[in-house]
Order: structure tokens, then C-alpha cells, then sequence
């Protein structure tokens, strides 16, 4: 099959992700793979191809999207799907395509899809990652019934209707789409989960080089949240509890990445000076792995959202055999699902003190993290490896 794969998130060449672990997957079991995705509109001023570890890469000059404000990137996603077709009639006119794949978001490209599958006469399949315009009320972006979430609104319909599978994170996430859209009938939504192609890591790595350049204790144990710091998150719940910490010298965090919220979580950092906890903004890929397998449990944070959501970062723990502890809302199931496998403890995000009772748990029982990560392994190579993934999607497709 020649597999046509459009993302606003596909990375610069040599760096994975989910979606290049996936399109691997597609190309290892002999498809042709085409991916359109954006390109860096800061060097890029047209767009090209090329051919990245036997996968066909179009990178459109997109405008900004990541790292500006909110209208800026709003005004760049309604524009995307025109330049996207462009770019395709021109850089892949004598193609023939057999599968679409996408994943949201962005839900703006609704037309595309549609546009896409009548003149290819092929079916679409939709990676369902981000619930819009839902999220972005849950946010308080806008809100319901407003002129942005009936314009969101009738793209997220436009792309259900389009799509001829709908692939849900978690079995709530699959639940929620069907119950809030009664227009789509249950055989076209299922679980396609998040998934990865696992790498053999070390369940831990005993760190003492990397805790000492960074000042982590030696005999502390280390809860681990790194990535997107988004209001999604809630981290004014993480700094009440480190605060709340400040004299149990058992328990150490790492925080870091970028987002909305660094400068939240700099601001508190700076205020009250924590010797339990270390925030960064940007690591060394090597030390930032290193970090991770010093670790010994990985953080997940929701809030606000009343759409189930499912963090890739659950992943990563799982891949370097780290239980997770998480502090979510009741309308996800990444918590149920974690202490249903044995491979982490799971509060409702706001209760500090039963977050600070599993910290203290974790805290005390190596023997039980050890345990928990070992069980966490064996979820990642049951039920979220490509390879599942990939048999999911091709299940609906005769090859």
C-alpha cells in the first residue's frame, strides 16, 4: 500500500516520535510511505522533499504555530489544509495513494481529508489525539456556544464523518467520542492507543555521575516530570506539594521542559527556593536520558479537562521500567489504567494529601517500585508497542 500520513507534529530528520515510530512500522512490513507535515517557517521559505530513512518527507512552509500566541497560531491552522494541498498536487502529482492517515490535531484540516479521499477515492483512518474544540473550553480558551466553538465544532464533525475509523487513545477516550457524537456509529470507533517502538533500557541505573553534576541526593528517591508544561497540567498542585515536602528528605524532583507554564513553575522556584527539587528548561538529550534511568518514578499530572486525555509520557516510564504516579482528573482513565496493570498509584488531581502519601509510599518501598516498574514493561510490550497499533489500522484493509 502507499500510505499517505499528514501531521503538524512529524520532527526534523533523526529525531523520533510516536508518528515516526509508527510510519517505521508501515514501512518494515513493505508499504510505500508518504508524510506531509511543516516545515521550520524560520529557515524554510518553500516547501521541500526529500527521502528520511525510506520514507517520503514533504515539509510545507507553514507560518508559526509552536511557540507564538495563540491567535497567531490559530490564523496559521485555518490556513494549513490549502497550503497542504498545494504542496501535495505538486510534489506528489504522479503518486497513487491507498490509505490516508492522520492524527489530530488539528481538527482544522477537516477539508483536506475530505478533499483528499474523494479524489483519491481511498479511505481515511483518524488517530484521535487531541479532542477539539472541547479541550480548548476545558481550558478556558473560549467558551461553549461561542463563535470559535462552532466554528471548531463543525470542523471536529466534518473530520468524524469524514474519517472511516476513528482510533481513541484509551477505552474512555472511545466512549466519550460516541456519547458527545451520536451521528457515528460504534464500528467505526475503537482503541488505537498511543504506541512506540520499545528500545531495551535498564530497569535503573544507579546515576551517581549525572545526580552529582545536577545536585540530585544519592539516596533520595526521584519522581521525574518532563516535557510539555502546559495549564493542562495543573503544576500549581506539583509546587504545593514540594513545598509541602520541603523536610522529608526522602523524596526529590525533577521538573523541566517548556511550555505555558515554565515560567510559572520559575517564578514559584525562585520564591521559596526548594533544596527537594531541580527545574530546567533544556537538558542535553544525553543527560536528560540519563536523568530518566536514574529516575525512579515518572509524574503524570491532568487538570480541567473533561475529555479523557492520555499523555504519551506514560510511555517513556513504562519504556525505562518506571511506575508511574498520577494526579488526574476523574474524566481520564490513564490512572485506572496504571493500577489496573500494577505499575503505578493513582489520586484525583487536587488532593495533595493523598499525593503526598504516595510519594511517601514510593518513598519507602524500593522493593514495590521495583515490582510496579517490571509490570510497567510488560504493559508497554502488551498493549502499546507500533506493532499493535500498526495491526489495529491494518485490520480494517486487505493487503
Amino acid at each position: 500500500m502507499n500510505v499517505l500520513f499528514i501531521t503538524i507534529a512529524w520532527p526534523l530528520e533523526r529525531v523520533n516520535n510516536l508518528y515516526t515510530n509508527l510510519m517505521d512500522e508501515f514501512v518494515s512490513n513493505g508499504h510505500q510511505v508518504y508524510v506531509v507535515g511543516t516545515g521550520d517557517s524560520a529557515m524554510q521559505k518553500k516547501s521541500q522533499r526529500s527521502l528520511e530513512n525510506e520514507i517520503h518527507v514533504l515539509r510545507v512552509q507553514s507560518g508559526k504555530i509552536r511557540k507564538v500566541s495563540y491567535l497567531r497560531k490559530i490564523t496559521s491552522l485555518m490556513t494549513l489544509g490549502g497550503k497542504f494541498d498545494r504542496a501535495i498536487r505538486q510534489h506528489f502529482s504522479d503518486e497513487t495513494f491507498d490509505l490516508i492517515l492522520g492524527p489530530t490535531p488539528p481538527i482544522t484540516l477537516s477539508f483536506l481529508y475530505k478533499k483528499l479521499k474523494r479524489r483519491h477515492e481511498i479511505p481515511f483512518y483518524l488517530l484521535l489525539k487531541d479532542i477539539w474544540p472541547q479541550g480548548s473550553v476545558d481550558l478556558k480558551v473560549f467558551r461553549k456556544y461561542s463563535i470559535p466553538w462552532f466554528y471548531f465544532r463543525s470542523h471536529e464533525k466534518r473530520i468524524y464523518k469524514t474519517a472511516d475509523y476513528i482510533g481513541c487513545m484509551s477505552p474512555q477516550g472511545a466512549e466519550y467520542v460516541l456519547a458527545k457524537n451520536n451521528f457515528l456509529p460504534e464500528s467505526k470507533v475503537e482503541v488505537c492507543p498511543n504506541s512506540i517502538r520499545p528500545t531495551q533500557r535498564n530497569r535503573k541505573d544507579s546515576g551517581s555521575e549525572i545526580r552529582s553534576k545536577y545536585n540530585i541526593p544519592e539516596d533520595a528517591c526521584v519522581f521525574i516530570f518532563s516535557g510539555n508544561l502546559g495549564v493542562g497540567h495543573g503544576l500549581h498542585f506539583i509546587a504545593s506539594a514540594i513545598k509541602a515536602l520541603a523536610d522529608y528528605p526522602k523524596a526529590y524532583f525533577v521538573l523541566g521542559g517548556a511550555g505555558t507554564q515554565y515560567n510559572y513553575l520559575k517564578e514559584e522556584f525562585e520564591t521559596f527556593n526548594p533544596s527537594n527539587a531541580l527545574l530546567y528548561s533544556w537538558l542535553p538529550r544525553e543527560d536528560f536520558e540519563q536523568i530518566l534511568a536514574t529516575s525512579d518514578v515518572g509524574l503524570i499530572f491532568l487538570y480541567r479537562y473533561t475529555s479523557p486525555q492520555f499523555p504519551s509520557r506514560l510511555l517513556s516510564y513504562l519504556e525505562y521500567s518506571k511506575p508511574a504516579l498520577c494526579a488526574v482528573n476523574k474524566e481520564t482513565d490513564i490512572g485506572s489504567v496504571v493500577e489496573k496493570a500494577g505499575c503505578g498509584r493513582s489520586v484525583i488531581h487536587g488532593d495533595l494529601d493523598g499525593f503526598i502519601e504516595e510519594v511517601k509510599f514510593f518513598s519507602q518501598n524500593a522493593d514495590e517500585r521495583g515490582k510496579m516498574g517490571e509490570n510497567g514493561r510488560k504493559l508497554l510490550m502488551d498493549q502499546y508497542t507500533v506493532t499493535h497499533s500498526y495491526s489495529i489500522i491494518m485490520n480494517h484493509f486487505d493487503v
